[in-house]
């Protein structure tokens, strides 16, 4: 008798809870904790949003936080990159064209840490700093007297040594962290530069009418054909348009055929993609019209079909003296204005001007075979 009644207040506290919620456990929308007022940014501490739950230092993210990653990415002194993307509920972003980023809402927030695996004595991770680039409003065109403003603002949060939490750098200032690292086997030492406010702005600077007002800042990474590949999300592997599509931030108006880039250190991909796509991430941002190196005619874009557009036998736009002929000299790497720039660090020479203190052997090296590829030499 005493099991029967046990049972049956089992029975009517499982009734009473489920009358409660509708009688219909799918009628249950989690709700994502980010806590984000678009008139109240930038918070002091990176905790005060909670895009992250548990340690932060573990970079869990919370519910509606995603992990997304561009196909190819910017090097920068070989520090990984996590990234995340949130968005209000009940938004979501629209397809613009396969090589322009998506056309996000307001309210959207792209999260960005710059961390190391390996750092040295102990072999810890360490996270430097983490990138907010966040739409606080749908932006005002140029008129003669107000200059055009997109509603994107970046706000930088530098980690504490504890690794507890991230501060706002409210300074604005660029400043730079000692670090000793192991990539690849390899032992290197650079002092990683976090970068200044306007530094920032010269690589998200858009001014597509190069009018004197003009200059809006703008998301880098997240484009279609930056996202149109299989991510791997730990408990799941999917494409990340399709992901972002079924949680909703994403609507149905991207195409079925997206010209895509690869991934440059697959070897299995078309070398001339590679190449292509590496160029793309770490040079067409500012090698664009009205990007900060939009006076130079290159464009590094991969959607660029021209192969002069791309430096291919154009000669050196500001000569630096030795034997460097052409951009890209078509079979001779000695010649290539492009190979000097991407492996000297002479602040005015390297490339990209910002963003490295180090140069990238491994970049350095697919772009090296890929203009010895090229049949030549150029008229």
């Amino acid at each position: 008798m005493k099991k029967n009644y046990l049972l049956l207040l089992l029975f009517a506290a499982a009734f009473a809870f489920n009358s409660c919620n509708g009688g219909d456990e799918n009628d249950y929308e989690p709700v994502s904790p980010v806590v984000l007022d678009v008139t109240q940014v930038p918070y002091a501490k990176l905790s005060d949003y909670r895009f992250f739950e548990g340690d932060m230092k573990n970079l869990q993210p919370a519910y509606g936080v995603i992990p997304y990653k561009p196909n190819s990415e910017l090097f920068t002194d070989y520090a990984k990159k996590a990234r995340f993307v949130w968005m209000p509920a009940g938004t979501n972003a629209t397809y613009v064209s396969d090589d322009s980023p998506l056309d996000f809402p307001v309210g959207a927030v792209l999260i960005k840490n710059f961390y190391y695996d390996e750092v040295l004595p102990g072999n810890t991770k360490r996270i430097i700093e983490t990138r907010l680039l966040i739409k606080v409003s749908e932006g005002i065109e140029e008129t003669d007297s107000t200059p055009a403003d997109s509603g994107w603002k970046l706000f930088d949060y530098i980690w504490n040594d504890e690794q507890t939490d991230a501060l706002l750098n409210v300074s604005g200032a660029g400043h730079t962290v000692p670090i000793s690292f192991v990539v690849n086997g390899e032992t290197k030492n650079t002092n990683y530069w976090i970068p200044s406010d306007g530094q920032c702005f010269t690589c998200h600077k858009a001014n597509p009418d190069m009018t004197p007002f003009g200059e809006v800042k703008v998301p880098i990474g997240p484009k279609p054909q930056n996202l149109n590949f299989t991510y791997d999300y730990g408990t799941s592997q999917q494409n990340q348009l399709e992901k972002w599509q079924a949680f909703g931030y994403l609507d149905n108006s991207v195409p079925g055929s997206i010209v895509s880039t690869v991934d440059y250190t697959d070897d299995s991909q078309p070398l001339e993609l590679r190449a292509r796509s590496y160029l793309d991430a770490n040079c067409a941002h500012c090698h664009k019209t009205g990007g900060a190196c939009s006076y130079v005619p290159l464009r590094f874009a991969y959607s660029t079909t021209d192969p002069y557009l791309v430096g291919v036998c154009m000669e050196a736009q500001a000569p630096i003296g030795g034997p460097y002929t052409h951009i890209v000299a078509k079979g001779n790497f000695a010649r290539s204005d492009i190979g000097y720039r991407m492996t000297t660090n002479n602040g005015g020479e390297m490339m990209p001007l910002i963003g490295r203190t180090m140069t990238h052997t491994e970049g350095v090296a697919l772009i090296q075979e890929w203009i010895m590829s090229m049949p030549g030499p150029c008229e």
